[in-house]
């Protein structure tokens, strides 16, 4: 009988893992070190729709953040104080996590601290009124001593964050790949899931692979497998050519943190805007929206002053996973097979944290 596959492929390469992975981002690659920590005979397969992880974890702006004063006031009218202040608690817990298991040298964290710049007396206002309350509320939860304060930067009002930073986005994945190859995780590239069965995945639409234990760990695209609510949205960045005397230097947040930008060297990278086109970048297709790029090219031009010679280097586009709670969401959507998505943007800051209590809830 013909088959498409050797005998020694079949026992050796298409052999039902103990856990297998869809997503091999911040949330996959996280589970696979925390699983195999657990289980250190079980075999995992990892397997990613990309040549890199692809969604958001190689494609965001390298933020590592807990949120601006005007986000957490906006987020506090729809989901309340408490739940907000537990949202910034999971960020910092989450980011001192991944410090501790990926290491600030193998992903260049830089401690930066984070600006939110205002261009509204009115916002800036609101927001300056809150900082007593929230540093009372973050030093009586967390430990942490006067997080925001005023400032001013580049003649603009400007609330200072003094425990942010940032990182090098391709990096921490290349070092959390390695450190998965190191333990003996399998990783398979350019294999996307279409369907899923019974403690079984198809991939590329032709190969039923088996597992023990699945988790799909592909965050903006879960909808594609299952029904939980969480909606993409599609993130927009730019790199410049290097500018020279760049003034901005740091991580910077405006306007409920939908514009974002930050230094990388000479060069700016400045993202966000998917509150000009919120219904169009609620898709799952990479892609440029004009009308978004238009609106940070005269945001770059008109508020941060570039000089009128700068240049986009380098674009693209990144995929999240929103809940309309900014909250995570894990789920068992059938026996052996898990679910873990929604981190809303938040991919850097929780995304580790979500993985290691996904982790606890397996049953080997």
């Amino acid at each position: 009988m013909e088959s498409t596959h050797s005998y020694w492929e079949r026992e050796e390469w298409l052999n039902a893992p103990d856990l297998l992975i869809a997503g091999g981002g911040i949330v996959g690659a996280s589970v696979a070190l925390f699983y195999k920590k657990r289980y250190p005979g079980h075999d995992i397969l990892v397997i990613d729709k990309g040549v890199t992880p692809e969604g958001a974890s190689t494609r965001n702006a390298g933020f590592a953040c807990i949120g601006s004063i005007s986000e957490h006031l906006a987020d506090m009218q729809v989901s309340g104080e408490e739940i907000v202040l537990n949202r910034i608690a999971r960020r910092w817990y989450g980011l001192e996590l991944l410090r501790e298991i990926a290491g600030d040298a193998a992903m260049e964290y830089e401690h930066t601290g984070g600006f939110e710049i205002f261009t509204n007396p009115e916002t800036f206002d609101d927001c300056q009124k809150k900082i007593d309350d929230l540093n009372r509320q973050l030093e009586k939860r967390l430990g942490l001593e006067e997080v925001y304060s005023v400032k001013e930067y580049q003649g603009y009002p400007a609330i200072f964050n003094r425990v942010e930073g940032a990182i090098n986005s391709g990096m921490l994945m290349r070092s959390l790949h390695q450190k998965m190859n190191e333990l003996g995780v399998r990783t398979w590239w350019n294999c996307r899931v279409d369907e899923v069965g019974e403690k079984s995945v198809l991939i590329n639409k032709k190969l039923w692979l088996k597992a023990d234990q699945i988790v799909l760990a592909v965050n903006g695209f879960v909808s594609q497998l299952t029904d939980i609510p969480v909606e993409p949205a599609r993130g927009y960045i730019f790199v410049t050519e290097p500018i020279q005397d760049l003034k901005w230097r740091g991580t910077f947040h405006y306007n409920e943190g939908y514009v974002y930008f930050r230094n990388i060297g000479e060069r700016l990278l400045l993202g966000g805007g998917r509150n000009m086109a919120r219904k169009e970048e609620n898709t799952d297709q990479f892609g440029v929206n004009p009308k978004i790029k238009e609106y940070l090219a005269r945001f770059a031009g008109n508020v941060l002053k570039l000089p009128v010679n700068w240049k986009i280097d380098v674009e693209w586009s990144g995929i999240m996973g929103m809940t309309a709670d900014k909250e995570p969401v894990i789920k068992q959507i059938q026996p052996g097979i898990w679910a873990v998505a929604g981190l809303s943007g938040m991919g850097i800051a929780v995304g580790m944290n979500v993985a290691r209590n996904l982790v606890e809830m397996i049953k080997s």
